[in-house]
C-alpha cells in the first residue's frame, strides 16, 4: 500500500437512525429496534466515555416515545454497556485502566481461539468478507476518516467471531467489544495522522489472520490473532495516556 502524508484523520459524526420507518424490522418491536439502533451505535464508537445521554433526547432521535428507549437502555444497562445513575442521569461507563486491561485479557484469550476455530470451519465467502472489511479499513486510512476505521474494527472482529459458528464465542465476542468501544473511539480521536506506525502493523496482521483461515491453520490463526489484539492494546493504552 502506498503511503499517506500529512493531516491529521478527522472523526466523522454519526447519528442514530430512526426506528419509526424501518419497513427492514417489522417484526420487531419498537424497544427492540431502540435496543438495536443504540448497541449498533455504541458498537461504533458513537458515543464516548463519560457521554451523558436522556430519554427523550434518545427518543427524539430514534424518532420514538420514551417507553420503549427506556426498556432499551435498561437492557444496555444489564449488559454494562450504559450506567444508569441514581439522579435518573445515563451515562457511557468510564472504565479505568485495570477493567480495560481485564476485559482485553478475555479478550485475547476468546477472539484467540475463535480465530483458531474459524481456521477449521470458515467458508471462503467469510473469509473474503473479512477481506473486504480490512480493504475498506485501508480505504478509511487513506481518507483520514476515524470514524470509519474504528467501525471496521468492530466489523471485522465481528465477522471473525461469525466465521468461528461458535455462538458462544459470537455472544462473548461482541459483548466484550460492545464494552469497549467507546473507549476505542475514544483512543482514536485527536491528532492521529495515518503515518502512525501501528496503522502499518495492525492491517497486514489482519490479512494475516484471514490468510491462516483461508489455509485452515488454526496455529497460526490463534498466534496472530493474539498478537493483534495485544498491539492494539498497547496502542489504546499509549493513546488514552496509561503507558
Amino acid at each position: 500500500m502506498p503511503r499517506v502524508s500529512n493531516p491529521p484523520m478527522s472523526v466523522a459524526k454519526s447519528t442514530l437512525h430512526r426506528i419509526d420507518s424501518d419497513p427492514a424490522s417489522s417484526a420487531e418491536t419498537l424497544a427492540q429496534r431502540a435496543h438495536r439502533e443504540l448497541r449498533a451505535a455504541l458498537m461504533r464508537g458513537d458515543f464516548l466515555p463519560g457521554t451523558a445521554l436522556t430519554l427523550r433526547g434518545l427518543a427524539e432521535r430514534l424518532g420514538t416515545s420514551i417507553m420503549p428507549v427506556r426498556e432499551a437502555v435498561s437492557r444496555l444497562a444489564a449488559e454494562q454497556a450504559l450506567e444508569l445513575q441514581p439522579n435518573r442521569a445515563i451515562v457511557v461507563p468510564e472504565l479505568s485502566r485495570r477493567e480495560i486491561g481485564e476485559l482485553w485479557r478475555i479478550r485475547c484469550l476468546i477472539e484467540s481461539d475463535a480465530a483458531a476455530l474459524a481456521a477449521e470451519v470458515a467458508t471462503s465467502d467469510e473469509v473474503d468478507r473479512m477481506a473486504e472489511i480490512t480493504a475498506g479499513m485501508w480505504q478509511a486510512l487513506r481518507r483520514r476518516d476515524v470514524h470509519t476505521f474504528v467501525e471496521g474494527t468492530g466489523l471485522w472482529a465481528m465477522q471473525l467471531a461469525k466465521a468461528s459458528h461458535s455462538e458462544p464465542y459470537i455472544g462473548y465476542i461482541s459483548n466484550l467489544r460492545l464494552r469497549c468501544a467507546p473507549h476505542i473511539a475514544a483512543a482514536f480521536g485527536g491528532d492521529i495522522v495515518p503515518e502512525d506506525p501501528f496503522f502499518w502493523f495492525s492491517l497486514p496482521l489482519q490479512e494475516q489472520i484471514a490468510e491462516a483461515i483461508r489455509d485452515h491453520d488454526p496455529a497460526r490463526a490463534r498466534d496472530v490473532r493474539a498478537a493483534d489484539i495485544r498491539t492494539f492494546h498497547t496502542y489504546v493504552y499509549k493513546r488514552l495516556g496509561w503507558t
